[in-house]
């Protein structure tokens, strides 16, 4: 394509071509990721290709394979009717399609190329199929060589000491490669690994272990005295000492010197066409043993145990001899039935509390617990076992060891579903783990199904741990499993074994390890160690969990509780003065939940704790509570407040009555009622091991969506010298600025809510919610909003606006474009004389911007959330959206939750905020740091570094010493922070992130990385270059460089350092620089003005990128547009550290600069009014022009 058709070629016209050579429409989707998009291409034959791309940067570029990300082939169900050669083929074809491809290679070439391919083999294999017949042999093509030698690596042996508890681990030393001073040796117990300290080794450099100062493993001689020798022992069925032979097949066993008699199937019971694995099972049970023995878990489930296996486990003396307790099924016994089997659990030194073997295929009846199945007679013989053990006093887990019905079963699928939907609906516990072969696979629908319908309480350990299309954990595996391969109909690849645990009530788990296990083969001939002649130990791989559970406590040391403001402490005082045992360790609260959760700061209480809270405290707005009387328990000591509620005035009416008759009888009488603000929650403990410790408060959360905005002489806030700074300083928002955002916010709800409501919607709802600054009550510009319509189950009432949504539904683009049309038709109407403009900003998201007379700017994120089939169903169960999918709202959510003092919070960011204004590194366009990114490092310190909350006075009394104290917290923290290589995150200490490989380079991104807390973990600093990142850090280091040459000893000193803080000017352009690229930009009317100013910010961060990696020069941006005295111009400039001269010499600078250019120039809504303009003069110059254009303005 050449360069001058970049201006009329959009996204829409490349997908568009796209479609035009595929099926249907519906065969290519766009989904948004973060910054990214990514497509979805179906071809024939349920084949997929997709890929992501850069939103903003291939926004006005072909679709060429250089612009694309992760380009990959995959097959899209499992009814893909391509055998694994076809499949190998084509994917080989698409990946040398790639890797031959060049800047010039479009993307609709290689879609084509690969559709005509698929056509051609597919065509071919046709042909070839009536030129064959039907094999009867099952291929055995795949590789199935795995290393024969057993020797256990040091990680493994490291684990093994770790969690056998029958060794002493004060008595194991660990020797040790020391790069530089050569083999050392440390106890076991002070050996740190490398994840547990920053000197820790790493467990490949051990080189022996000795255990009472004798050497049992040592890597170097492939000794090996912890797990044992490897070594297959043979045993035989009979031992013949006379040559007395009875009719049978024999081979001379050389290691008895005598000929042996062996096993055989009967030639009536052999069907020719299935291979068998009866032959090996003595070598193959022996290795099940030897597996078991070598990782030594604590619980094992086994599934599918016959009465030989058992008998071989039961005479092994490991488990006579070190506390092993098995549950056995009566199917296992059964020796006169044939083929039978059953499951088996084994504990080590963990004896069941209880323990039920049931029925697994319940009655329909919704009634029918668990308990009342185990005392009716079962009518089928498949049965699981239930297993209660206690981790504490008052908590346990059961444990189900269950199997499933297999494919070869009748109705095998109905089975399965009955048997997940009555397990779910009939255990009585919430704390129990589903353990075993559950036969069915991630492709299989309609399980799949019932699992999305609970996932909220049901959750899967693999899919927890791993990505499916990763590491998708398939433990029965034809491909590379010989038993797998004998024993499979289909010879597909499934994940069958599976842990799925229930969310667990007073407790919580982390996973330490998950991972397949007994995937090696064994030889089939101990004396024989031919490759050829190997076989795996089952024909489904095994599962090894370690999973650390932790009981979370409802404890009467912790309670949710409204606590009143302080200006009413002394009304309340005076009535508690009698009851002071109680007084030093509970405020005045009112109960709301007490006992509550005890808190340990762990990411389970962040997520399923105070994270719910705050979103179930969104919905309700800020209250005022009226307090009629304080009352009392004299035998407990304790005076109470209670409410005005409805449901009492008859008592009320009582008590005035006696009060006046007895008034001697009664201490607290109040006169008069009183009521206070709640704008928000708290939760109180004290430590767990001390009940004669005050409570303090642990967490303060907010109620409802916005927060109340923080202003001077506000109650629960700071101190009152603190807010005066604040106001002398203008941080504080005005009421008036405030009250207009809030009142433009209210109008647009009222507004949407007259179209999108219950009477002309019932299939969809929507949400008009704010987020950015105005939802966190602090001062911005711009009022950022999320627009969100939300499909939900059909009914039957389906209205006409109904009907409509559900005709686009299946074009995402006019479905959009339809809903914000509608937007727009709705707010030009309402506001014809309130707005100055309301458009549509050019973005692949949907965007209206609005600008109201009084400057007023709000911003709507258009967001459309549609049903699938299968989320539909998911949603029926949950009756809810889930929140964390609303663009920008569960972010700041997140960050809320973690700051334990919300006013705190705002009052820190609002400092670093302004400050980052002031001296220039504010706005994540110009590359520099955005507003949540600043968010997160400010919600980091709050944690951190803010000091335990005894009360609400601590709150209110948080003095400029402690503020001070927070600044310089953060200051130093982030100017010492090692951005260059090191990644910021806002975790708590016990949460470790799942790493997802593969991810678009989006998530890399930037030379500062501050990853969100929210999933997908995205870098809130990805605009961020080194010349920008330099600066930022040389900011931080200017301020610890301020405090460290004055004095900060007295309040004075502090209150006068944070003045200096924000008095430090914006030095553009520092000394460094020497040249400037002055951008003008103008237009007829600020309509047209911001909107191209808009397009043209967009496209700074390449043009930026161009610089540094193309042309390796170092720049500083200015952090904002200066807009002259009549609206119509603006001029926005770049500082550069080497002179005019070399930058208008440097091609490659012109280049990239002519490329911005062209860029900007390519603005689809572009009129003949808007002109842009650059020049490249010297830093003086630039100067002298400002100084012209500055007195210019004051002579006006």
């Amino acid at each position: 394509m050449e360069k001058n058709n970049n201006t009329s070629t959009t996204i829409t016209d490349e997908l568009n071509s796209l479609r035009s050579i595929l099926r249907s429409d519906d065969h290519l989707q766009i989904l948004p990721s973060g910054d990214y998009g990514q497509v979805r291409i179906k071809l024939d034959h349920d084949i997929q290709i997709s890929f992501f791309f850069d939103l903003l940067n291939t926004s006005n570029k072909p679709f060429t394979i250089n612009n694309l990300y992760d380009p990959r082939i995959n097959q899209s169900s499992n009814k893909c009717p391509l055998d694994k050669n076809q499949w190998t083929n084509i994917r080989k074809y698409f990946d040398e399609l790639i890797q031959q491809s060049n800047e010039s290679t479009s993307l609709q070439s290689v879609i084509q190329s690969s559709q005509d391919y698929l056509v051609s083999i597919m065509t071919r294999n046709q042909k070839s199929r009536r030129n064959k017949t039907k094999s009867t042999k099952v291929s055995t093509e795949e590789d199935v060589s795995v290393l024969a030698n057993k020797f256990r690596h040091s990680d493994l042996i490291f684990s093994r000491i770790l969690h056998d508890k029958t060794i002493d681990r004060s008595q194991v030393v660990i020797g040790y490669e020391d790069r530089f001073i050569g083999i050392q040796e440390i106890p076991f117990n002070e050996f740190k690994r490398v994840h547990e300290h920053e000197y820790g080794i790493p467990l490949h450099r051990i080189r022996h272990f000795k255990i009472n100062g004798n050497i049992v493993w040592d890597r170097s001689k492939r000794l090996d005295l912890i797990t044992g020798s490897q070594q297959l022992n043979a045993i035989s069925d009979d031992d013949f000492q006379s040559a007395d032979f009875t009719p049978g097949l024999y081979y001379f066993d050389q290691s008895l010197q005598q000929w042996t008699e062996c096993s055989y199937i009967p030639l009536t019971s052999d069907d020719p066409r299935i291979s068998s694995t009866n032959e090996t099972c003595q070598q193959r049970y022996q290795a099940i043993l030897d597996t078991l023995k070598s990782v030594l878990p604590d619980v094992i489930c086994l599934q599918e145990v016959t009465k030989r296996f058992l008998n071989l486990l039961l005479n092994e003396l490991r488990f006579q001899q070190n506390n092993y307790y098995v549950i056995i099924m009566k199917s296992i016994t059964n020796s006169h039935e044939e083929k039978s089997y059953g499951q088996l659990m084994i504990m080590k030194n963990f004896r069941p509390r209880s323990f039920s073997i049931c029925p697994l295929d319940l009655a329909e009846d919704d009634d029918v617990s668990v308990t009342t199945a185990l005392t009716r007679k079962p009518t089928l013989t498949k049965e699981l076992i239930i297993a209660r053990f206690g981790l504490n006093a008052k908590v346990t887990i059961d444990l189900v060891n269950l199997h499933l019905h297999s494919d070869l079963a009748r109705n095998a699928t109905e089975k399965r579903c009955q048997a997940l939907r009555n397990l779910f609906r009939t255990m009585k516990t919430n704390n129990y783990m589903l353990i075993g072969d559950f036969n069915f696979g991630d492709a299989h629908i309609k399980e799949q199904n019932i699992l999305a319908m609970y996932e909220n309480d049901i959750h899967d350990l693999w899919k927890e741990m791993y990505r499916l299309d990763e590491n998708p954990g398939f433990t029965f595996d034809p491909l590379r499993n010989i038993c797998a391969q004998i024993t499979s109909q289909s010879q597909r690849s499934r994940r069958l074994d599976r842990y799925l645990i229930h969310t667990l009530y007073n407790l919580s788990y982390s996973i330490e390890h998950l991972s397949m296990i007994a995937t090696d083969t064994i030889s089939i001939d101990p004396f024989n160690n031919n490759d050829n002649q190997r076989i795996n130990l089952y024909d489904h791989y095994a599962l090894q969990l370690i999973i650390d559970f932790r009981t979370r406590s409802i404890s009467h040391r912790s309670a949710l509780v409204i606590l009143p403001t302080t200006n009413k402490k002394p009304l309340i005082a005076s009535c508690r003065t009698h009851y002071r045992s109680s007084n030093n360790l509970w405020p005045s609260h009112i109960n709301l939940l007490w006992p509550f959760y005890y808190l340990n700061d762990c990411q389970d209480d962040q997520e399923d704790i105070l994270l719910k809270l705050r979103l179930l405290l969104c919905q309700y707005s800020p209250f005022s509570l009226k307090i009629n009387e304080i009352d009392s328990f004299v035998e407990n000591n304790v005076c109470f407040l209670k409410c005005d509620e409805q449901s009492t005035n008859h008592l009320r009416q009582l008590h005035e009555q006696l009060a006046r008759l007895f008034s001697y009888c009664f201490k607290n009488i109040l006169n008069k009622s009183f009521e206070f603000p709640v704008p928000y929650l708290y939760i109180l403990q004290r430590p767990h091991d001390n009940d004669t410790t005050p409570f303090h408060i642990v967490h303060q959360i907010p109620l409802g969506p916005v927060l109340q905005p923080i202003h001077y002489r506000q109650l629960n806030s700071v101190h009152t010298k603190l807010q005066e700074f604040f106001q002398t300083m203008n941080l504080y928002e005005t009421h008036e600025s405030y009250k207009t955002k809030q009142d433009k916010f209210e109008k647009l709800s009222s507004c949407f809510q007259q179209i999108f409501n219950k009477d002309t919607l019932h299939c969809f709802t929507h949400s008009f919610l704010p987020y950015g600054s105005f939802r966190i009550g602090i001062n911005g510009q711009d009022v950022d909003t999320v627009f969100l319509l939300n499909e939900i189950k059909p009914t039957n009432s389906e209205t006409t606006f109904d009907g409509t949504l559900h005709q686009l539904k299946q074009d995402a683009n006019a479905l959009n474009k339809h809903i914000v049309n509608l937007l727009e038709t709705q707010i030009n109407g309402n506001f014809k004389e309130e707005i100055i403009y309301c458009m549509k900003i050019e973005a692949l998201f949907p965007i209206i911007s609005i600008l109201f007379n009084d400057q007023t700017k709000v911003e709507i994120f258009v967001q459309i959330e549609l049903n699938d089939e299968q989320s539909i169903e998911c949603k029926a169960v949950n009756d809810s959206h889930s929140p964390g999918s609303i663009h920008g709202v569960y972010d700041m959510e997140r960050l809320l939750v973690y700051t334990r003092s919300p006013p705190i919070f705002q009052h820190l960011l609002t400092y670093i905020r302004t400050w980052a204004q002031h001296v220039g590194l504010y706005g994540q366009v110009y590359g520099y740091l955005g507003g949540y990114a600043w968010a997160v490092l400010c919600a980091c310190i709050c944690h951190k570094y803010l000091s335990p909350i005894k009360s609400l006075l601590t709150i209110q009394e948080f003095s400029i010493d402690e503020f001070f104290s927070l600044v310089k917290s953060f200051f130093s923290t982030f100017a010492q922070f090692n951005w260059s290589t090191d990644v910021f995150c806002l975790y708590p200490k016990s949460y470790k992130p799942i790493i997802y490989a593969g991810r678009p380079s989006v998530y890399q991104r930037g030379s500062m990385r501050i990853i969100s807390p929210s999933p997908p973990f995205n870098n809130a600093a990805r605009s961020t270059k080194k010349s920008t990142r330099d600066l930022i850090i040389q900011g931080f280091q200017h301020v610890i460089q301020l405090l460290d040459s004055i004095s900060t000893f007295t309040t004075e000193d502090k209150l006068n350092a944070l003045k200096q803080i924000l008095e430090l000017n914006n030095n553009f352009p520092n000394e460094k620089m020497e040249s400037i690229v002055q951008l003008t930009i103008s237009s007829e009317n600020a309509d047209e003005l911001d909107s191209w100013i808009g397009w043209i910010k967009s496209h700074l961060s390449f043009f930026f990128s161009d610089c540094e990696e193309a042309c390796h020069y170092t720049f500083q941006p200015q952090s904002a547009i200066e807009y002259q005295s009549n609206k119509s111009v603006a001029l926005y400039a770049i500082a550069f550290q080497v002179d005019s001269i070399a930058l208008k010499q440097s091609q490659k600078f012109i280049t990239r600069l002519q490329k911005f250019t062209d860029q900007v120039n390519s603005f689809l809504n572009r009129t003949n009014s808007m002109k842009f303009s650059h020049q490249i003069i010297s830093k003086d110059d630039w100067k002298h022009e400002r100084m012209k254009l500055k007195s210019q303005r004051i002579n006006q």
